[in-house]
């Protein structure tokens, strides 16, 4: 069960997702995040910018987790509803 899981989790990342995405209130949410980041950046040292980029690693990897983990659980869900 668990490769079907990955696969319909995929399947929605890949081709579900992006079309709630497309609003302008998102799309000027990355817009300024990417301007506060660059800003940030430029006065970070060689070495503050590498220990970010590791620590942003592991926080992105703790969050697709914890997406998986929420799709799984609205899938249990809709299938529960779906035998009421």
């Amino acid at each position: 069960m668990k490769g079907f899981l990955e696969a319909l989790y995929q399947y929605a990342q890949e081709e579900r997702i992006g079309r709630y995405l497309e609003s302008r209130e998102y799309y000027r949410a990355v817009c300024d995040l990417e301007e506060n980041w660059t800003a940030f950046r430029s006065g970070l040292t060689a070495e503050q910018g590498e220990r970010l980029d590791a620590l942003l690693g592991q926080e992105r990897q703790v969050g697709y987790l914890t997406e998986e983990a929420a799709f799984c659980s609205a899938l249990s869900i809709g299938v529960g509803l779906g035998r009421l």
